[in-house]
């Protein structure tokens, strides 16, 4: 019997944010869910979105697959996860408090027991005279020594104790940096923590762009990450990519030094 027809792509309209790319002919798509804003701490144990709940919400990815992945794609960034991550629906605002979270993306893996491992996306706005790069925070490894230091404090402190937390905070694993076509430089960042008592592992890729700080998180258990997921999270901090909206503020190469003109 032929193959069912695939459902079509849709359009994110509900309020102006993250309008999806057009459909490109040919290639396999689906529509999936992506009312994004709630802190990725916060959701882990939410259900996967019901075929309805996608239905009565105007906000929508574009995702296909590739050999290398899941592709999502939006209008200001894009990524390729490992194919046993799908999208889930996460509240605009965090219930207790009220308060919009930076997230915009939030990826679970699929798997039976395996919804803990993540990937998730933020955005926050630099306030007036803030970063304009992730150079202007130090050097790659100095910004995941940072991020380090502060992951450390968390699980030093009550809460993060009461959580898992053991006195002996993260640890360093890898810093690096690299620069797309656009001139936007990213850095990222790979170290471990130890959550209710079982090692993970964070890969956190950071770039500003637009007045907008983006950061992609990966967060996987050690031991599933060292055996068979670490090259397809990694290659999925690599294939984050912003796209710069105002082409005037996107970074652009240095200057070259004007040459000293000699004596008339």
């Amino acid at each position: 019997p032929p193959p069912a027809p695939r459902e079509p792509a849709s359009t994110r309209a509900a309020d102006g944010r993250e309008p999806a790319r057009p459909p490109r002919t040919g290639v396999p798509r689906r529509a999936a869910m992506a009312a994004a804003l709630g802190l990725a701490a916060q959701t882990s144990g939410l259900a996967r979105p019901s075929p309805a709940s996608a239905a009565a919400n105007a906000l929508f990815s574009i995702a296909e697959e590739t050999g290398a992945g899941r592709t999502f794609e939006f209008k200001t960034y894009r990524l390729t996860a490992p194919s046993v991550y799908e999208e889930v629906n996460v509240p605009l605002k965090d219930p207790a408090t009220g308060v919009v979270s930076p997230t915009v993306l939030l990826l679970k893996d699929t798997r039976a027991g395996q919804a803990g491992n993540t990937v998730s996306v933020s955005k926050q706005t630099i306030p007036p005279g803030g970063i304009a790069s992730v150079k202007d925070v130090g050097t790659a490894r100095e910004t995941a020594e940072r991020l380090v230091a502060a992951e450390g404090a968390r699980s030093t402190g009550t809460f993060g104790k009461a959580f898992g937390g053991n006195g002996s905070g993260a640890t360093f694993r890898d810093a690096s940096e690299r620069t797309d076509e656009n001139g936007m430089l990213y850095y990222t960042a790979e170290y471990s923590k130890r959550v209710l008592g079982v090692s993970r592992v964070v890969l956190t890729t950071l770039v500003v762009a637009d007045g907008q700080l983006y950061t992609l998180t990966a967060e996987e258990d050690e031991g599933r990450f060292e055996s068979e997921m670490a090259e397809g999270l990694r290659r999925c901090a690599r294939s984050f990519q912003v796209i710069p909206q105002n082409t005037a503020a996107a970074a652009t190469p240095p200057a070259t030094p004007a040459k000293k003109k000699g004596k008339r």
